[in-house]
C-alpha cells in the first residue's frame, strides 16, 4: 500500500464548524442514546433524554464505548497522522489496549476477544490486533457487528484531501477489531458521507462511496441504502449487525424532514440534527451505537453550531473529556494537527481585540443579573461575580474565569458577513441558554471578544425572552450603554436575524408563516430599479419636486452618539480605505494587476495628512485649550510636503523645533513617493504661509474634495455646520474657487450623513429606497440648515444626480456629464451618482470600477469609495484589494486613532492620557 498521502484542504469558517461537529455529534448521539440501549423501543410520543443508566451505568450525558473508542484513534488522528501506516496503527493499537485495562465502561464481544488475543501475541501492537482480528473472524460466522462502524468518523476527518486515501484509512482502522468485507464497506460509504458533507455541506457522499467500493460489491450496498431510505430505523432491528445499523442511522437522516428556516415561529434547518438523532434512538436494540453512527454524519453536516447547546453543555465521558475537548481532537485532525494563527484549538489562552484590549463589565440594561462584557474580562486576573459565563466567541483550553468555579457555555458563533451556517438558530440557542441560567438564579457573564456585535445581538434576543421588550428598543438601549464600542450595525446579517427572531425584521414589517424575508436593502434597490419611472413619482409625492425646502432638518438625533457605537470604527476605516482603493483603482481605470502591491494615490496621501492634522488639533485643544484646527491640519500638509521635498529649508525654518517633520507619518515610506499631480496644492503649499479664504485663487481642482472626507468624521462627532466650516476653511488654504469650497463642505456633510446611517433612520417616506440613497438625499437636505452659503444651483445639481441614479442608474454616458472633468465639483456629483447607482454592500466593487471609467476616475472613484465605505463599513470593501493596498494599514491606525480621539480623548487627563504614547504619535505643540 503506498503511503504518500495528500494534505488536508483549507477548510473555512463553515467547514471548520462542521469539522467540529463529528466527534461532537457522534458522542452527543452515542450518550442520548446511552439510556435505552437494549430496553424497550421508545414510541414516537416519547422523548429521549441524556438521563444517564444504561449498561454503564453511566451519568447524565455520558458516552458509552462507541465514543470512548473513537477518542483513541482522534488521539493519534489530532497529531496529524497518516491513520494508513504501521505507525499510526500501531498507536491506535496502544490506545485501545489503554483503553480496554483503565478506562472501558462497556466492550463488545468481538472487540474484547480480539484486544484480549492481542495483548498475549508478540510483534508490534497494530500487526498483533490485525492478525487477532483476523483469526477471530475466519472462526466466527457473525463477525460483522457495529463495533468499527460506530468509532469511524474521525477517519474521515483524517483524510479529507482525497476519497481514495480516506478508504484506505478507513478500511486499515475497520480491520483492527473488524475485517469482515461488510464492517470495511460500511466505514468507507460512512466516511465518504461525513467527508462530503465537511467540505461540501450536504449528505451526497454515502451514495457517493459506492464508487470507493469493490465493484462486485457496488450494487449489493445500493439496494440497502434504498432499503434504508424506504423504511423507518426501527425496521432495522438487527443493529448489532453493521448493515443494519448503518441502514437504521442512514434511515433517520433521510428520512427525517429538514426544517423550514421561519425565525419568528422557531423552525431552523439545524433542528435536522437533533430530529434525526431522536429516530436513530426509536430504532431500538443497540440505541447508543445507531444513533453514535447517525451523529457523527449529522454533526459533519450541521456543524457544531447545529448541535443544541443543552447536548453540548451535558455530554462528558472518558478520559474526563467534555465537548470542549472533543471539538479540539476534531478540529485538528481536520487541520493536519497544526492549530491556526491564532492558536486555536490548543491554545491556553485566545488573543483578546485591539479595540477592546482591557476588560469591561457593563449591567444588561434589563436584567443587571447579566453581565455584557468582552474577552480581556473573561481571561484577566481579577475576579468576577457570576455564576455562569456565555462564550459566544471561541476560548483558550484555560478555564474561563481563572480560579472560579463557574458553569461555561460555549457557543459557536462567528463575527463575520456569511460565516455562519446556522445564524438564527445559534443566536436563540445563546439567549435561551442565557434565560435558563437566568431561572436557576445563576448570575451570567455574557461576552464575546470584543464585547460590540455578538455580545448586544444575544442581550437584545435575551432581553426579547425574559421582559418581551421589542428588539429595536433592545438594541437601542443596549447601545447606550455599550459606550465601549458597537459594531453590530456593521452585520447585516447578525442585525437583521435579531429583528427576525422577534417577528420583526429591520425594515419594521412584520414576519410570519408565508411571509417572505428578503434582505431589505436588496430589496429597496430592486424597488428602486425596477419600478417603472412614474409609478416611483407618484410615491414620492410632493418631495419629487424641485422646489424642496432647503432647510429641512435632517440632522439624525442620534448624532454626537454614533461614534460611541461600535459600528463607528468599521464605518470611519470603510470611509478612509474606500477613498484610498477608489483613488487607486481610478488611476488603473478600474483595471489593477492580479497580485502586487497597489500604490497609493496623492489624494490619499493628502487624506492621510487630513485626518491626522485633525487628531492632533483635538489633541492641542484638549491641552492648551484653545486650537484653531484648519491651521493644524495646514501644518499637517507642509509635513507632507515636506516629505515629497517640497520648500523642504524654507519649512523647516518655518515650523522646525527640533525633529521636523514629526508625528508617526513622517516615518511612512509611501507618504514620501510623489504619487501623481495636485498642482494648487503644490503651488499654495510652496509659499509657506498658510492660505486663507480671503485670497482666492482660480483653482476647483479636485483635490480641494477628495482631501477633505476625514472632516466627516468631525460633523459626525459634532454636528454638521461645525464639519461645513472646517471643510471649507481647509479647501480654501490650496482652491480659492468658492465652488470648490463648497464641493468639499458638502462632501463632508454628505459622507457624515452615510456615517450615522442605519436602517432604522430611513424616513417612511422614502422606504423604497436604499440605505445609502436615504443618507444622500438627508445630507443633501441638510444642507440648507448647515451651510448658509450653500446656493441654489449647487442643490439643484446634488438633486438631479441622486435623482438621476434613481432613474438611469450605472450609465456611463450619464457619469460623463455629470462628472466631466477633473474638479471639485464633478467629482462630488458623479460620485454621487455612482455611490447611489449602486447602493448595495455587495456591490461596492463593482460601483468602484464603475465610477474609474469616468472621464476624471481618480477623483470620482474615490468619493464613491468613501461615500459606500462610510455606509456599510470596512467589511463591505473587497479584501482581496484592500489587503494588497499599500497604505491600509495607516489609513485604518489614522481611522481607529481619530474615532478614539473624538470620542475617548485619548490625550485628556494631562499629556499621556490613557495612552501612555498618545502624545508621541499625535503632538499637539
Amino acid at each position: 500500500m503506498a503511503h504518500a498521502r495528500a494534505p488536508q484542504p483549507h477548510l473555512n469558517t463553515q467547514a471548520t464548524d462542521r469539522a467540529a461537529g463529528v466527534l461532537l455529534g457522534a458522542a452527543v448521539g452515542d450518550a442520548l442514546g446511552v439510556p435505552y440501549e437494549f430496553k424497550a423501543t421508545l414510541r414516537d410520543d416519547q422523548q429521549p433524554l441524556m438521563i444517564g443508566g444504561g449498561l454503564g451505568p453511566y451519568k447524565p450525558g455520558e458516552y458509552s464505548d462507541d465514543t470512548q473508542m473513537q477518542v483513541c484513534i482522534a488521539e493519534v488522528a489530532a497529531g496529524g497522522a497518516d491513520l494508513r501506516t504501521p505507525e499510526a496503527l500501531d498507536a491506535i493499537a496502544v490506545n485501545f489496549q489503554g483503553w480496554l485495562s483503565g478506562g472501558a465502561s462497556d466492550v463488545g464481544a468481538q472487540t474484547r476477544a480480539v484486544l484480549g488475543a492481542a495483548r498475549r501475541a508478540p510483534g508490534a501492537p497494530g500487526a498483533a490486533l490485525l492478525d487477532a482480528a483476523r483469526l477471530f473472524t475466519a472462526a466466527n460466522e457473525h463477525s460483522a457487528g457495529n463495533g468499527s462502524l460506530m468509532r469511524t468518523g474521525i477517519v474521515a476527518l483524517g483524510h479529507l484531501g482525497d476519497a481514495l486515501e480516506m478508504a484506505e484509512a478507513a478500511t486499515a482502522v475497520s480491520a483492527l477489531t473488524h475485517p469482515d468485507p461488510d464492517c470495511a464497506d460500511a466505514c468507507v460509504l460512512w466516511c465518504s458521507g461525513i467527508r462530503a458533507a465537511v467540505l461540501h455541506g450536504t449528505f451526497d457522499g454515502v451514495r457517493a462511496g459506492l464508487d470507493l467500493l469493490p465493484a462486485e460489491r457496488q450494487e449489493v450496498w445500493a439496494r440497502r441504502l434504498d432499503e434504508a431510505e424506504a423504511n423507518p430505523p426501527h425496521h432495522f432491528a438487527n443493529n448489532g449487525w453493521v448493515v443494519h445499523a448503518l441502514q437504521a442511522a442512514w434511515s433517520a437522516i433521510t428520512r427525517t424532514a429538514v426544517p423550514e428556516l421561519n425565525p419568528a415561529e422557531r423552525s431552523f434547518p439545524a433542528q435536522h440534527f437533533g430530529l434525526a438523532l431522536e429516530a436513530a434512538v426509536r430504532a431500538g436494540t443497540d440505541t447508543d451505537t445507531v444513533a453514535a453512527i447517525a451523529g457523527a454524519l449529522l454533526g459533519a453536516r450541521w456543524g457544531c453550531s447545529g448541535i443544541p447547546l443543552e447536548w453540548q453543555q451535558a455530554v462528558n465521558g472518558w478520559p474526563g473529556l467534555t465537548s470542549a475537548d472533543l471539538v479540539r481532537l476534531a478540529a485538528l485532525t481536520a487541520r493536519g494537527g497544526r492549530d491556526d494563527a491564532a492558536g486555536w484549538p490548543s491554545a491556553a489562552r485566545m488573543p483578546v481585540s485591539s479595540s477592546t484590549p482591557h476588560g469591561f463589565a457593563v449591567p444588561h440594561p434589563h436584567d443587571p443579573g447579566v453581565i455584557l462584557g468582552n474577552l480581556a474580562l473573561a481571561q484577566g486576573s481579577e475576579p468576577v461575580p457570576v455564576d455562569a459565563v456565555v462564550s459566544l466567541c471561541r476560548i483558550g483550553t484555560d478555564p474561563i474565569l481563572a480560579g472560579a468555579d463557574v458553569e461555561h457555555v460555549r457557543v459557536w458563533l462567528v463575527d463575520s458577513q456569511g460565516e455562519n451556517a446556522n445564524l438564527h438558530y445559534v443566536l436563540d440557542q445563546a439567549a435561551r441558554t442565557v434565560q435558563r441560567l437566568r431561572l436557576a438564579g445563576k448570575r451570567v457573564l455574557l461576552h464575546c471578544v470584543a464585547g460590540q456585535s455578538r455580545t448586544p445581538a444575544v442581550a437584545a434576543l435575551y432581553s426579547h425572552l425574559a421582559t418581551g421588550t421589542d428588539s429595536k428598543t433592545a438594541l437601542s438601549d443596549l447601545s447606550e450603554v455599550l459606550v465601549h464600542g458597537w459594531q453590530l450595525s456593521a452585520h447585516a446579517e447578525m442585525h437583521d436575524a435579531v429583528h427576525e427572531l422577534t417577528n420583526v425584521p429591520s425594515d419594521g414589517q412584520p414576519t410570519g408563516p408565508g411571509v417572505a424575508t428578503v434582505d431589505p436593502i436588496t430589496a429597496a434597490s430592486a424597488r428602486a430599479h425596477d419600478t417603472p419611472p412614474r409609478e416611483r413619482e407618484d410615491a414620492r409625492g410632493e418631495q419629487r419636486q424641485e422646489e424642496l425646502d432647503l432647510g429641512r432638518d435632517t440632522e439624525p438625533e442620534h448624532r454626537g452618539k454614533v461614534l460611541k457605537g461600535k459600528g463607528a470604527q468599521s464605518r470611519v476605516r470603510g470611509m478612509m480605505l474606500g477613498l484610498a482603493l477608489g483613488d487607486t483603482l481610478g488611476a488603473a481605470r478600474g483595471k489593477l494587476p492580479g497580485e502586487g502591491t497597489l500604490r497609493a494615490g496623492v489624494s490619499a496621501q493628502l487624506a492621510c495628512f487630513t485626518a491626522e492634522g485633525t487628531i492632533r488639533a483635538w489633541v492641542r485643544g484638549r491641552h492648551k485649550g484653545i486650537c484653531h484646527p484648519p491651521s493644524v491640519v495646514w501644518h499637517a500638509y507642509c509635513r507632507w510636503a515636506a516629505l515629497q521635498g517640497i520648500e523642504v529649508e524654507r519649512m523647516r525654518q518655518r515650523w522646525g523645533h527640533g525633529r521636523w517633520p514629526d508625528g508617526w507619518l513622517a516615518q511612512v515610506p509611501a507618504l514620501a513617493e510623489r504619487r501623481g499631480s495636485a498642482p494648487a496644492t503644490v503651488a499654495a503649499l510652496s509659499k509657506t504661509e498658510q492660505g486663507n479664504m480671503g485670497i482666492p485663487t482660480t483653482s476647483r481642482g479636485c483635490h480641494a474634495l477628495t482631501r477633505i472626507f476625514p472632516v466627516a468624521v468631525v460633523g459626525a462627532a459634532h454636528g454638521s455646520e461645525q464639519a461645513v466650516q472646517m471643510a471649507r476653511e481647509i479647501a480654501a488654504f490650496t482652491h480659492g474657487d468658492p465652488a470648490a469650497q463648497s464641493a468639499a463642505a458638502h462632501a463632508a456633510v454628505l459622507a457624515g450623513h452615510c456615517l450615522t446611517s442605519t436602517p432604522e433612520t430611513q424616513d417612511s417616506l422614502f422606504s423604497y429606497q436604499s440605505q445609502v440613497q436615504q443618507a444622500l438625499m438627508d445630507g443633501i437636505h441638510a444642507l440648507g440648515a448647515v451651510d448658509s452659503d450653500l446656493t441654489a444651483a449647487e442643490h439643484k445639481r446634488l438633486i438631479g444626480a441622486l435623482r438621476q441614479a434613481d432613474d438611469h442608474p450605472a450609465d456611463a454616458g450619464r457619469l460623463a456629464e455629470l462628472a466631466p472633468d477633473a474638479t471639485a465639483p464633478s467629482a462630488l456629483l458623479g460620485g454621487v451618482y455612482a455611490a447611489a447607482s449602486f447602493p448595495n454592500r455587495e456591490q461596492v466593487h463593482a460601483a468602484l470600477r464603475f465610477a474609474a471609467g469616468a472621464p476624471d476616475g481618480d477623483s470620482v472613484a474615490c468619493v464613491t469609495g468613501a461615500l459606500l465605505g462610510s455606509a456599510h463599513g470596512a467589511e463591505a470593501l473587497p479584501i482581496d484589494l484592500i489587503s494588497r493596498h499599500e497604505l491600509a494599514w495607516v489609513l485604518d491606525t489614522l481611522a481607529r486613532d481619530l474615532v478614539t480621539e473624538l470620542i475617548d480623548s485619548a490625550s485628556s487627563d494631562g499629556f499621556d492620557g490613557w495612552d501612555d504614547h498618545w502624545w508621541d504619535r499625535y503632538p499637539g505643540w
